[in-house]
């Protein structure tokens, strides 16, 4: 699935950062990249809603290797929304959290996120604000996989009732936004990011924004 808007809002988002901060970024949507001699030329990639089966098996043998060796990743919102996944490693270690569904009644909603200041990224953060977006949640909580908990949704700000009638309830600890360390390199993930205006939103952008840069930090991750 590739949510053309989005991707199209994110992309242009990037080229933004990428002017203001002077980083050469790169763009494509060839899986075929992640080979060891290209990916060894960058210190971060970002996977921008990507879903679905996209790499093969030498291919996710390259993007381990260059995360375990010092490399970074960033994730945006579809990156870990699929119903359905076909590499344990990518849900599980990487993302540490399997996609559980988002309101369907309304799809759309504004929330309050709080923030943990606390966290290295959350200096240029407010200590909350609010925002319109799709809301994930979660079969199970990354900082039970080690994740550390950068942003957290107030559930009792929006309803969170899913498909079929599903119940989305994660809890007063609902994760939104977290990092960990995968070996010598660095992961970020967000599930803000469906709708295209999140991507002008402020504070979204210098979440984003620090987190690449952060992602892509050859110092210790802590």
């Amino acid at each position: 699935f590739r949510d053309v808007p989005a991707v199209n809002a994110a992309h242009a988002a990037m080229v933004a950062m990428a002017d203001r901060k002077g980083w050469t970024l790169v763009s494509t949507d060839k899986g075929g990249a992640f080979n060891p001699a290209t990916l060894k030329q960058f210190d971060a990639v970002i996977w921008n809603n990507i879903s679905g089966d996209v790499l093969t098996l030498s291919q996710r043998k390259a993007f381990q290797d260059f995360l375990a060796k010092g490399g970074g990743y960033v994730g945006m919102h579809g990156s870990a929304g699929d119903p359905v996944y076909f590499w344990d490693w990518y849900p599980d270690t990487l993302i540490g959290a399997r996609f559980a569904g988002h309101p369907m009644d309304p799809q759309f909603q504004e929330a309050r996120i709080t923030v943990d200041k606390s966290h290295p990224l959350a200096a240029n953060l407010p200590s909350e604000w609010r925002m319109t977006d799709e809301w994930y949640s979660f079969k199970n909580n990354p900082r039970q996989t080690g994740a550390r908990v950068l942003l957290s949704l107030d559930e009792s700000t929006y309803t969170r009732k899913g498909r079929f009638g599903a119940n989305l309830d994660m809890g007063t600890d609902h994760p939104l936004a977290w990092t960990r360390c995968m070996g010598k390199g660095r992961m970020f993930y967000s599930a803000i990011g469906h709708l295209p205006e999140t991507y002008s939103q402020v504070h979204h952008v210098r979440l984003l924004e620090d987190a690449i840069a952060w992602s892509a930090s050859k110092q210790t991750c802590k």
